[in-house]
């Protein structure tokens, strides 16, 4: 397997136990609760880990909140794998998952208020297991990704590398545990020993409370997310911010360049539940440039463009995305070995391309790949050519059977329903597409569904496109 050289890594207990030690009175937690400073964070950690030895996973709804982050924490210190679950996910849901990872539902009132364990706490070893964490599971059955203490810490100290924390920078967490997204932001700042401006529920209010009041500078953000705060900024607040991370998906560049003309610093990544988050980034002096791509790889990780054999393709010619780094999780949960490739890579079942400067423009899935008339199509593409109109908020591109073709290209477009009869449309996508690659049937929303974490339900998407085709006409 890939080591990274970036730090020699422990587990998250020690991690925490180094942040009280060195700056106890500094703030560690900050929200509606007021602030918890790193010593009262870890005193209380010890106190639910000492309810929760045992080797049984345990699956908990959580929310960015002080409560439900201890729990977090205490799992983590006891050495009790946790399958953290959304707090709006069906209880049913919740129950499949939670057999699916063997591990014993409950609630974080009964952690805190448990009585103390039994068993002698047990030794927490890098390579155990912090953290079982569902794929978003947007155009597929999700999985349970194994991510271990060592990996969640390796990527942590690759992108606090990348983008270091400035003297005041606290990071905002509005994005819920039960993603890496949301995991990541608490690991990294736990490894930097910088605050977390905690956001529970979700609300544009909670987010200018978070920068207004409690100092938050950075944040982590969808570009849907980003898109809704820009649009409602009345008081320029986010200019406040240091710095705002894109991920979950391409950002259209109408967002980067209003981002951008506001002041607001921000930059775009490209990650995986299976790489911990972010594995690469741009560089904060590349925040704002409106570069292509979604940045370089980040320390002690590799990032392959190969063919399907697994050799090495040549700068801009498309393959598969294949990525070596310690942040790599373990498996997944019930699925016996890890899929890495004999150089330890894992497939990431991305399509895309490495420029000359080594940044990473990411295609899309290649099970997404749309075959019409013989022609491959890859959804990614013609999604990232529909965002370059600035009437086009976000795009989902499928394809449906059909006699002749084999398959039809078709999008469900986030924009106003006069827009598949605009001729700038047609004019981009005939610039930027060939003929067999733009859409012929379309869908019209005033709002894309989406799922828990933000990101665009696929299946949603071409499940509610279905009910409406025949709307607009064809572009040729």
């Amino acid at each position: 397997m890939f080591k990274s050289s970036i730090s020699k890594v422990q587990n998250l207990g020690s991690v925490l136990d180094a942040a009280a030690r060195i700056a106890g009175e500094q703030p560690a937690l900050i929200g509606d609760f007021g602030t918890t400073n790193w010593h009262d964070l870890a005193r209380r950690v010890a106190a639910v880990a000492a309810r929760l030895h045992g080797a049984r996973p345990q699956a908990l709804a959580l929310r960015p909140d002080r409560d439900d982050l201890v729990v977090l924490l205490a799992h983590a210190v006891a050495g009790v794998p946790l399958l953290p679950l959304h707090p709006a996910l069906p209880e049913a849901e919740a129950q499949r998952l939670a057999a699916a990872a063997g591990a014993r539902r409950s609630t974080v009132a009964q952690c805190l208020e448990g009585p103390p364990a039994a068993a002698p706490a047990r030794a927490v070893a890098a390579a155990d297991d912090l953290c079982l964490v569902a794929t978003s599971g947007s155009s597929g059955e999700p999985k349970l990704a194994r991510l271990s203490h060592r990996a969640l810490l390796a990527a942590a100290a690759a992108l606090d590398d990348r983008l270091p924390f400035g003297a005041g920078d606290r990071w905002i967490l509005t994005l819920p545990l039960s993603h890496v997204g949301g995991l990541s932001v608490v690991v990294r700042c736990l490894l930097a020993r910088r605050p977390i401006v905690l956001v529970p529920r979700y609300a544009d209010e909670a987010i200018w409370t978070a920068i207004g009041r409690d100092g938050g500078t950075r944040l982590s953000a969808v570009p849907a997310i980003a898109d809704r705060l820009l649009a409602a900024d009345r008081s320029g607040l986010l200019t406040r911010l240091s710095l705002v991370m894109l991920g979950g998906q391409a950002a259209p560049l109408a967002l980067r360049r209003g981002l951008a003309e506001a002041g607001v610093p921000a930059v775009a990544s490209y990650g995986l539940t299976e790489t911990c988050a972010a594995a690469a980034c741009e560089h904060p002096a590349e925040a704002g440039r409106l570069l292509p791509g979604s940045g370089s790889a980040l320390p002690g990780v590799e990032i392959a463009v190969t063919d399907a054999d697994g050799a090495p393709l040549a700068a801009g010619e498309p393959g598969q995305i294949r990525i070596a780094a310690a942040a790599l999780f373990s498996g997944y949960a019930g699925r016996g070995v890890a899929p890495f490739d004999a150089a330890g890579r894992y497939d990431t079942g991305d399509l895309g391309w490495l420029d000359e400067r080594g940044r990473l423009h990411v295609q899309g899935r290649r099970a997404e790949v749309i075959v019409s008339g013989g022609e491959k199509i890859v959804p990614g593409v013609v999604e990232a050519a529909l965002r370059e109109h600035p009437a086009v908020r976000d795009a989902v591109v499928f394809g449906v059977p059909d006699a002749r073709w084999g398959a039809i290209v078709c999008a469900a477009v986030e924009g106003p329903a006069a827009l598949v009869a605009d001729p700038t449309l047609a004019a981009l996508l005939s610039r930027l597409l060939p003929p067999w690659s733009r859409p012929r049937r379309w869908a019209c929303f005033d709002a894309l569904p989406r799922l828990a974490n933000g990101k665009i339900d696929r299946r949603g998407c071409a499940a509610q496109a279905a009910q409406r085709w025949g709307f607009g006409a064809p572009l040729d």
